[in-house]
């Protein structure tokens, strides 16, 4: 399977590979600093009341660009995949459990506009309504989202129309979805653990893919499953995860006070609330969850829903001071 080449001013340049990254493009050309925003330069509305300033954290200098992103203040972003001038933001609506609808938006990066967004994701075979959205993945395919006990794929170009959903999985018990990550022919979930080391399994996207797959699991034992081809760990608190154009995976880790990532040996700090994140050569996108509506501080400074970090910036930073 060849890459989704949607070239513009930003994201990463991929060698050929069976599936791409979260992302597309070269993120060379996109602001040629990276020192940190002020307020007014982040895109968009911002979220509840105005407030006016930014909350200060441990990369706030690595920052290159951010947005609030023009979405309804109930949205809390998890997911995060990049291609081009787009930006498709994967998240739930607010509220009780059981009424957390999987919600997709898909950005124009350079304007901060929402072009299409879709409430709700449900299937035309009668399979259940989306809930708890958490990661995103682009591969040629289509766009992944996972949620705890499903697998979602979804036509990138045709969020918010009644054929927006191309297919679903289950997912077995053993395999709890929180995030997701494509990369070099292979789909892998994540779960998150509150507390010790979690676990990523790894699944052949072409399996996934075949006529007749409707489960993923790990030991395939009957018609339509589609056994793992690999597990790994991952730290405690897993938000996000992505793989570097390398190959290497990156984790995510946070809380609404803090976060770190993952690079290998080296954990940084990170922005607070992080979720799906997206590794380029040069830079580091995520989105956060720590301004949404039922975490924000009323009267605290904000976190901006998604930005743009210089990568180099943030491994340069020293070993991290976030606490779990």
């Amino acid at each position: 399977m060849t890459p989704r080449r949607a070239f513009a001013t930003l994201a990463l340049l991929l060698a050929p590979s069976a599936c791409t990254l979260q992302t597309t493009a070269d993120d060379r050309s996109a602001a040629p600093t990276c020192d940190g925003v002020s307020y007014t330069d982040v895109r968009g509305p911002e979220p509840g009341e105005p407030n006016g300033s930014l909350r200060d954290h441990p990369v706030a200098d690595a920052v290159c660009q951010a947005w609030w992103l023009d979405l309804a203040d109930g949205f809390v972003p998890q997911g995060l995949a990049i291609e081009g001038r787009r930006a498709f933001v994967v998240g739930h609506r607010a509220g009780a459990v059981g009424s957390k609808l999987c919600q997709v938006a898909v950005i124009d990066l350079p304007s901060g506009r929402t072009n299409a967004f879709t409430g709700t994701l449900d299937a035309r075979d009668g399979s259940p309504t989306c809930r708890h959205g958490g990661g995103a993945a682009l591969t040629d395919a289509g766009l992944w989202v996972v949620q705890t006990s499903r697998l979602w794929l979804l036509d990138p170009d045709r969020i918010g129309r009644p054929d927006q959903v191309r297919r679903v999985w289950d997912l077995a018990d053993e395999v709890r979805g929180s995030t997701i990550a494509a990369h070099d022919g292979e789909i892998v979930i994540a779960g998150y653990r509150p507390n010790g080391p979690g676990q990523a399994r790894s699944y052949a996207e072409a399996s996934v893919l075949a006529s007749g797959a409707t489960e993923l699991v790990e030991t395939a034992t009957g018609r339509g499953q589609v056994a793992m081809t690999g597990a790994s760990r991952v730290p405690p608190r897993l938000q996000g995860l992505a793989f570097s154009p390398a190959g290497r995976a990156w984790h995510v880790s946070s809380r609404i006070s803090c976060g770190r990532i993952h690079a290998g040996s080296r954990i940084r700090d990170f922005v607070p609330g992080a979720e799906g994140t997206v590794v380029t050569r040069d830079s580091i996108w995520t989105v956060s969850e720590a301004s949404a509506a039922p975490y924000r501080d009323p009267g605290g400074a904000l976190v901006p829903r998604l930005l743009r970090l210089d990568r180099d910036r943030v491994l340069d930073a020293g070993p991290a001071t976030c606490v779990f």
